[in-house]
Protein backbone atom coordinates (compact mmCIF):
# COMPACT_ATOMS: atom_id res chain seq x y z
CA UNK A 1 0.00 0.00 0.00
CA UNK A 2 2.85 2.39 0.81
CA UNK A 3 4.38 2.04 -2.67
CA UNK A 4 1.01 2.79 -4.27
CA UNK A 5 0.69 5.98 -2.21
CA UNK A 6 4.21 7.03 -3.16
CA UNK A 7 3.50 6.47 -6.86
CA UNK A 8 0.32 8.54 -6.58
CA UNK A 9 2.23 11.33 -4.82
CA UNK A 10 4.95 11.36 -7.50
CA UNK A 11 2.34 11.44 -10.26
CA UNK A 12 0.51 14.27 -8.52
CA UNK A 13 3.69 16.33 -8.11
CA UNK A 14 4.75 15.64 -11.70
CA UNK A 15 1.37 16.86 -12.95
CA UNK A 16 1.58 19.94 -10.71
CA UNK A 17 5.08 20.96 -11.81
CA UNK A 18 4.97 19.86 -15.46
CA UNK A 19 4.01 23.30 -16.80
CA UNK A 20 7.02 24.86 -15.03
CA UNK A 21 9.41 22.22 -16.38
CA UNK A 22 8.00 22.60 -19.87
CA UNK A 23 8.42 26.38 -19.71
CA UNK A 24 12.07 26.02 -18.63
CA UNK A 25 12.77 23.46 -21.36
CA UNK A 26 11.18 25.68 -24.01
CA UNK A 27 13.18 28.69 -22.83
CA UNK A 28 16.45 26.77 -22.97
CA UNK A 29 15.72 25.35 -26.43
CA UNK A 30 14.65 28.76 -27.74
CA UNK A 31 17.94 30.31 -26.55
CA UNK A 32 20.74 27.94 -27.58
CA UNK A 33 24.38 28.74 -26.86
CA UNK A 34 27.64 27.17 -28.00
CA UNK A 35 29.40 24.68 -25.74
CA UNK A 36 31.51 26.32 -23.04
CA UNK A 37 29.84 29.65 -23.86
CA UNK A 38 26.58 29.08 -21.97
CA UNK A 39 26.66 32.37 -20.06
CA UNK A 40 22.99 33.24 -20.56
CA UNK A 41 21.99 29.64 -19.79
CA UNK A 42 24.02 29.70 -16.57
CA UNK A 43 22.41 32.99 -15.54
CA UNK A 44 18.95 31.57 -16.28
CA UNK A 45 19.62 28.42 -14.22
CA UNK A 46 21.00 30.53 -11.38
CA UNK A 47 17.81 32.63 -11.46
CA UNK A 48 15.60 29.56 -11.42
CA UNK A 49 17.48 27.99 -8.49
CA UNK A 50 17.39 31.24 -6.53
CA UNK A 51 13.61 31.47 -7.06
CA UNK A 52 13.33 28.00 -5.51
CA UNK A 53 15.66 28.94 -2.62
CA UNK A 54 18.17 26.30 -3.69
CA UNK A 55 21.69 27.28 -2.63
CA UNK A 56 24.48 27.03 -5.18
CA UNK A 57 28.16 27.74 -5.63
CA UNK A 58 29.50 29.27 -8.80
CA UNK A 59 32.99 27.81 -9.14
CA UNK A 60 33.88 28.73 -12.70
CA UNK A 61 32.08 30.70 -15.30
CA UNK A 62 29.67 29.54 -16.64
CA UNK A 63 29.61 26.34 -14.58
CA UNK A 64 27.12 26.22 -11.68
CA UNK A 65 27.09 23.63 -8.94
CA UNK A 66 23.92 23.21 -6.88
Amino acid sequence: MYVCQMVEKIQSLAKQYAPDFIQVRRHLHANPELSYQEFKTAAFVKEQLAALNIPLKQKLKPVLLG
